[in-house]
């Protein structure tokens, strides 16, 4: 177990584990938290998908910048600022929802600015990781990040829920604030030199024509991004008309808690079993791993009973855990440190351009046909998109690095 947690001994890499562990806890609370706040001020899932619509559509529309800046500015910096903004965003909503003046349109405002700065998340960490720890550990680190994530997300949405149940969702989005800041603080403190490719950047559309050029010589990725888009559009209905039938056929926001945390639980022993999994063959691992994606959303959607909810969440939990693990140590042993956060946005942008008007129209669709018959299409088009994947022979090629000593 010491040498699976060996990326701890790194400063950097411990910094960044330490902040993304404390921001996790505060992101699992937030989730239930929002979508309660929103039903508490209107009671209907087209409610709910304005508000994460809007910070999705944001997120979405700054990825492509987002890619070019991270790979011209130091990178924890540029997560320093993303916590900043996105501490200050859920401190104001949670006074919002406290003091009973919050409106739907009020917390879709909040939500563009939060998203705005998530659209620099996953480029930005998917360039610093790898200069935060050495080679060697690359894997374990992020199988590391992933389980800790895991570890907080479990909890936060069931705290989340019992928050909500017994006192008002304005407190569970103030305790998220609280863990943007912490987590500004330590990523403050990391060291890293600066890189030589950012003293003399070309102009901002040559470099995104740079990163778009080495997206698509990357032929697994560019290949693939289409299925994960479509799998995500349809898997975006689960966020919004879940907590809608929880509330109408569960137990609320407690059953949706316990749901939550299911599926957090899955994800750690899937972070666990990342610190050991070794496949050669690393992206086809990824993808069958994403495979169980969707299936809650059916089974949710047929109103099956609670306890086989909770099992699928726990499955999909496990294997999404193992599919990102080995898809960011893959994507960060293929592609070029220099372009890794230009190619990360054309990736996020490819796999979540369509999650915004999959949220909206989840709304819109459940009140034309109903939320169950919705989920239930969903789930079944979420699990075949991810299913056609395996037509494309690029995922079949790429093998892992082999692990050199730390």
């Amino acid at each position: 177990m010491r040498d699976r947690l060996g990326a701890l001994a790194e400063r950097n890499f411990r910094l960044v584990f330490s902040s993304t562990t404390i921001s996790a806890f505060g992101d699992g609370v937030s989730t239930i938290a929002l979508a309660f706040a929103i039903l508490k001020i209107h009671n209907s899932p087209v409610a709910v998908s304005i508000v994460i619509a809007s910070r999705q559509g944001a997120a979405t529309v700054v990825t492509l910048a987002a890619g070019v800046l991270a790979d011209r500015l130091p990178r924890h910096l540029v997560l320093v600022a993303v916590a900043a903004v996105q501490g200050a965003v859920q401190a104001v909503a949670g006074a919002l929802v406290l003091s009973g003046t919050a409106s739907v349109a009020m917390l879709a405002g909040l939500a563009v600015v939060y998203g705005a700065a998530d659209g620099f998340v996953i480029p930005t960490s998917q360039g610093l990781v790898p200069t935060i720890v050495s080679a060697g550990r690359l894997q374990q680190a992020n199988a590391l990040l992933g389980l800790t994530r895991a570890v907080l997300g479990m909890l936060g949405p069931t705290i989340g829920g019992v928050l909500t149940a017994l006192g008002s969702p304005g407190a569970a989005l103030e305790v998220d604030a609280a863990t943007f800041v912490v987590s500004a603080l330590l990523l403050v403190r990391v060291a890293i030199p600066r890189r030589a490719d950012a003293a003399q950047p070309e102009r901002f559309f040559v470099e995104m024509r740079q990163g778009w050029a080495e997206f698509k010589r990357q032929t697994w990725i560019s290949r693939t991004f289409v299925f994960f888009l479509l799998g995500n559009f349809f898997g975006s209905a689960w966020g919004i008309l879940g907590p809608y039938v929880a509330k109408q056929h569960y137990n609320g926001a407690l059953a949706w808690g316990f749901i939550g945390g299911a599926s957090g639980v899955g994800a750690v022993l899937g972070g666990v079993a990342a610190l050991r999994l070794r496949p050669r063959r690393i992206v086809l691992a990824s993808c069958l791993w994403a495979v169980p994606y969707g299936v809650p959303t059916l089974v949710l959607g047929l109103l099956l009973p609670l306890p086989v909810v909770v099992a699928a969440a726990f499955v999909q939990g496990f294997g999404i855990a193992l599919h990102l693990t080995l898809w960011f140590t893959a994507f960060q042993q293929q592609v070029p440190e220099s372009a890794r956060s230009r190619v990360s946005s054309y990736d996020s942008l490819g796999s979540f351009v369509l999650i915004p008007l999959g949220s909206a129209a989840a709304g819109s669709v459940a009140a034309a046909i109903g939320a169950r018959p919705t989920l239930i299409a969903a789930g079944a088009l979420a699990l075949a998109s991810n299913l056609l994947i395996f037509a494309m022979r690029p995922i079949y090629r790429i093998e892992a690095d082999v692990p050199q000593a730390a």
